[in-house]
């Protein structure tokens, strides 16, 4: 991949940070549009995606926000949030090699 940044900063928008999730025991889940509904408990953080070379949001004709990728995939944010301890956007290309984007929260 080429490594300038081909995408520039997204706007904020809003994530929950899920906490006591059924099967995912002292990790938090990160979820995009609602709380997890097997977390104990979640708050909400503000994130944007930073300027990178895998990624970019866009809004869709219903208005709500996915994500493309560089190799011309499309996906909704919860196919594509992951993280522990900081949210990110975590896929796999066309070839199998992964890619990830760590989330600045505000």
């Amino acid at each position: 991949m080429n490594k300038e940044k081909l995408y520039e900063e997204s706007k904020e928008f809003a994530i929950f940070c899920n906490y006591g999730v059924l099967g995912a025991d002292k990790r938090n889940v990160y979820t995009y549009g609602c709380e997890h509904p097997r977390g104990t408990c979640a708050d909400e953080i503000k994130v944007k995606l930073p300027k990178n070379n895998c990624f970019q949001i866009y809004e869709t004709a219903i208005g709500d926000l996915a994500v493309e990728s560089v190799w011309g995939w499309q996906y909704s944010i919860n196919d594509v949030l992951q993280g522990n301890e900081k949210p990110c956007f975590y896929a796999i290309d066309k070839d199998g090699d992964g890619h990830r984007v760590y989330l600045d929260e505000i």
